[in-house]
C-alpha cells in the first residue's frame, strides 16, 4: 500500500508527493487561468444555463484531471463540468443585490487535489427602472404663489451603474402652469395661478435613466392642490333683474330677489346688499342679508314721479368674518315698470262749459269751447266713450266720441239753428268706460243769440176800408197787425199805407190815418 501527502506552493513551483515509504514522486495539477491573479467578469444578464468561463490546469504527470466547485453558495450560482472546466450558470445574478463573489474552485488529478480562490464581479447591465421615494407626491399651494416659486422636490434613484444609473425627470406630457428641474427635480410654479379657473392639477413626472442603449423609466404622479385667496369681486347671478310690479300691490310684496355670490370659491364669503340710486321716495326696501327687494310704500302709477318706472342700482358687498363690509363689490342696474290698472275715471277739465252763439251759425261751426278730458290710466284701462245728453241734443255733434287716455272735445252744430224755435241749451255731458263707476261728468250751457234773420208779415195781404166822406181829419180808419217774428222793438219805418185820393196817409206803427 501507498499513501501520499500533498503540500501546496506557489504555481511557479511544482508540487512534491513525498511518499511515507519507497515510491515515486506524484506531482499535482495546476491552474493556468489568468483571472485567478485578478478577476472574473460575469455580466449579471447572462442566461441561466450559460457557459461563463471554462477553468484550465495542467498536470505535469499528464494523470487525467477533474474540476469542481466548493462552498455553498458559490455551488447555489456556478455549476462545473468536472471533464471539461466549463463553469455554468445555475441562477441569475442580479448585481444590485450581490455585485461580487469569492469562489473556490478546484482541481484534481485523482491522487490529489489543487484549490484556488477567484473574484467575481458581477458586471452591470442597466436593468433597473429608477425607483421614486416617500410617494404618494401631494402639496397644497395658494392661488397667489409667485411665478419661479420652488413648490416641491421629486426624488428618484436608479441603482444601475453609470449612465444607466443617472436620472433626470420631465412632465408627461407638459404642463402649461409648471415646470420640473430634469437634474434635481425641483417642481416650479411659471404662470399665474387662478383658483376660480382650475383648483388642482394631476401631473405625471417621468423619470428616466440615461442608458443609451435601453434607457428605463417610471411615472408618479403628482397632485397640486390650488387653494383660494380672496382676490375676486363679488358677482350678480341670475341677470337681468329687470321686473314689473303692479300698481297699489300691497306694502311688503316682494318684487325680485337680488343675488350675488362671492367668485372666491374656496371659502367664499356672504353678500351685503343695498340700494345705490333711484330709489325714489325709499318707495322699495332691500334686505341686506337676503338680498329680497320689496315694496315700501303706495304704488300709484299716475304720481308723476312714478309713472315712467324707476332705474334702480343696488350694490352687493363681500361681509367679513365679523360681518363687516369689505372693499370687494359689485353693482348692478335694472329697470321696474310700474303696471297700470284701472282706478281713475276719466276727469274733464271742467265741471261746466258755457258759451253764446249766434243763431246763425253753420252747419259745423266748432263752439268756442275749450274742452279736455283724460283718463289717468294707460292702454286698455284708459279707453272711455263721450256723449252729449238732454233734450234736442241732437242738434249738435261731439268729437271724437271714442277716446284712450286724452282727447280734446269739439261740439259743433249739426242742424240749422234758430233763436225764434229754441234760444239756449242745457245738456249733460258724459265720458263713460266699460267699468259703472267710471264715469265722467260735466255740464254743457249753450245760449242762441237772435239775429235780424225774420221781415215782417203783415196779418193778412189785403185790408178793404170804407169811410164817409165827413171823417174828420186824425181819424184811425185802420189797424195794421205785424208777425211777432219781426225784431223786437217798433218797426223803424213803419207800415206803408199808400196815398189816398183826397190826402196823405201817414206812416205810422200799424196805423194809416187821414191827414187832410
Amino acid at each position: 500500500m501507498r499513501c501520499h501527502v500533498a503540500t501546496s506552493c506557489h504555481v511557479a513551483w511544482l508540487l512534491v508527493l513525498i511518499s511515507g515509504c519507497w515510491g515515486q514522486v506524484n506531482r499535482l495539477p495546476f491552474f493556468t487561468n489568468h483571472f485567478f491573479d485578478t478577476y472574473l467578469l460575469i455580466s449579471e444578464d447572462t442566461p441561466v444555463g450559460s457557459s461563463v468561463t471554462q477553468l484550465l490546469a495542467r498536470d505535469m504527470d499528464n494523470d487525467p484531471l477533474v474540476f469542481g466547485v466548493s462552498g455553498e453558495e458559490a455551488s447555489r450560482f456556478f455549476a462545473v463540468e468536472p471533464d471539461t472546466g466549463v463553469v455554468w450558470l445555475r441562477q441569475p445574478l442580479d448585481r444590485e443585490t450581490k455585485s461580487e463573489f469569492t469562489v473556490e474552485f478546484s482541481v484534481s488529478d485523482h491522487q490529489g487535489v489543487i484549490t484556488r480562490k477567484v473574484n467575481i464581479q458581477v458586471g452591470d447591465v442597466n436593468d433597473n427602472a429608477p425607483t421614486f421615494h416617500n410617494q404618494p407626491y401631494s402639496v397644497r399651494i395658494p392661488e397667489n404663489t409667485p411665478v419661479g416659486t420652488p413648490i416641491f422636490i421629486v426624488n428618484a434613484t436608479d441603482p444601475d451603474l453609470g449612465a444607466g444609473g443617472s436620472v433626470l425627470y420631465s412632465f408627461q406630457p407638459p404642463s402649461q402652469f409648471f415646470a420640473i428641474d430634469s437634474a434635481r427635480g425641483t417642481v416650479t410654479v411659471i404662470r399665474e395661478l387662478d383658483y376660480e379657473t382650475t383648483q388642482a392639477y394631476q401631473l405625471t413626472v417621468n423619470a428616466t435613466d440615461q442608458d443609451k442603449t435601453r434607457p428605463l423609466s417610471t411615472l408618479a404622479n403628482l397632485a397640486i392642490i390650488i387653494t383660494d385667496v380672496q382676490d375676486m369681486d363679488p358677482i350678480f347671478i341670475n341677470l337681468p333683474y329687470s321686473t314689473n310690479i303692479y300698481e297699489h300691490s300691497p306694502p311688503g310684496t316682494t318684487v325680485r330677489i337680488i343675488t350675488a355670490i362671492d367668485q372666491d370659491k374656496g371659502r367664499p364669503r356672504g353678500i351685503g346688499y343695498t340700494i345705490v340710486s333711484g330709489n325714489t321716495n325709499s318707495i322699495f326696501a332691500l334686505d341686506y342679508i337676503s338680498g329680497a327687494l320689496t315694496l315700501n310704500g303706495l304704488l300709484d302709477r299716475e304720481n308723476p314721479l312714478y309713472s315712467h318706472g324707476f332705474i334702480l342700482t343696488v350694490k352687493g358687498t363681500e361681509l367679513n368674518d365679523d360681518r363687516t363690509p369689505s372693499d370687494a363689490t359689485v353693482t348692478t342696474t335694472f329697470n321696474i315698470l310700474v303696471i297700470d290698472i284701472n282706478d281713475n275715471a276719466p276727469e274733464f277739465n271742467s265741471s261746466e262749459y258755457s258759451v253764446a252763439i249766434t243763431e246763425l251759425a253753420q252747419v259745423g261751426f266748432a263752439l268756442p269751447l275749450f274742452i279736455q278730458v283724460v283718463d289717468k290710466d294707460e292702454g286698455l284701462n284708459s279707453m272711455f266713450e263721450v256723449y252729449l245728453v238732454g233734450n234736442n241734443s241732437h242738434h249738435f255733434i261731439i268729437s271724437p266720441t271714442s277716446v284712450q287716455g286724452k282727447a280734446d272735445i269739439r261740439i259743433r252744430v249739426a242742424i240749422p239753428l234758430d233763436y225764434e224755435t229754441v234760444d239756449r241749451y242745457d245738456f249733460d255731458l258724459f265720458a263713460n268706460e266699460s267699468v259703472p263707476d267710471h264715469v265722467g261728468y260735466a255740464k254743457v250751457k249753450i245760449a242762441l243769440i237772435n239775429e235780424n234773420d225774420n221781415r215782417p208779415i203783415f196779418s193778412q195781404p189785403l185790408y178793404n176800408v170804407s169811410l164817409y166822406e165827413n171823417v174828420t181829419v186824425g181819424t184811425s180808419v185802420l189797424t195794421v197787425l205785424v208777425s211777432p217774428h219781426s225784431p223786437a222793438g217798433p218797426l223803424s219805418s213803419g207800415a206803408d199805407c199808400g196815398e189816398a185820393p183826397r190826402g196823405i196817409l201817414s206812416k205810422g206803427p200799424g196805423l194809416c190815418l187821414l191827414v187832410y
